[in-house]
């Protein structure tokens, strides 16, 4: 795609959802740099028990929101201004941390004056997105993977910022090459 210069690509969704596996397809198919939430998370979880099913410690969070203030600030007073990005994250509705979170990613691309385009993961069969949060390659990654994630976090929702630009898709039932192709049709549109 020829048109992705100072564009952020938010992936929203519960872990398992495949925002990692829809991020690298994206990076194959456009100049796009991968802000992945465990390139964030994992120099601080490499540092505490991080099994995927042991809860992690509360305060390990603090210490995550360090990360990524260092990433953003990066992203809008040094990378270079036709640099764009794709960041992954699990954010829920009525989580006052989670809203703060996402207004900074907000605040950052409007910083870099970028097209910002949150983009919601909705995983509708709770079968499978056990078997999506319980393949072996999330362990390596310090993933979640419990099983019984998916029961709890079908009692959520993924945090609707109600973003003009944003866009939903349910990948339930969609490899994400078809994931990937949507949102760089969205990414386009919204171009034109």
């Amino acid at each position: 795609m020829d048109d992705v210069q100072n564009v952020i690509v938010y992936l929203i969704g519960f872990p398992g959802t495949g925002k990692y596996t829809i991020a690298q397809e994206l990076v194959r198919r456009a100049d796009f740099r991968l802000i992945d939430n465990h390139l964030i998370n994992n120099p601080v979880f490499s540092l505490v028990h991080a099994d995927g099913k042991t809860k992690l410690p509360e305060d390990i969070w603090d210490n995550v929101t360090r990360i990524w203030d260092v990433v953003l600030d990066t992203m809008v007073h040094i990378s270079p201004a036709e640099y764009s990005f794709i960041l992954t994250n699990h954010l829920v509705e009525n989580d006052a941390g989670d809203l703060r979170h996402y207004g900074k990613i907000e605040a950052a691309a409007r910083q870099r004056q970028a097209l910002f385009v949150p983009v919601r993961l909705m995983l509708s069969d709770v079968n499978e997105h056990i078997k999506r949060i319980t393949a072996k390659n999330r362990a390596v990654r310090m993933k979640e993977n419990n099983p019984e994630a998916p029961k709890r976090y079908a009692a959520q929702q993924i945090l609707d910022p109600g973003h003009p630009d944003g866009l939903t898709i349910d990948v339930t039932n969609l490899p994400a090459t078809q994931v990937a192709d949507a949102i760089l049709d969205h990414v386009k549109s919204l171009r034109n």
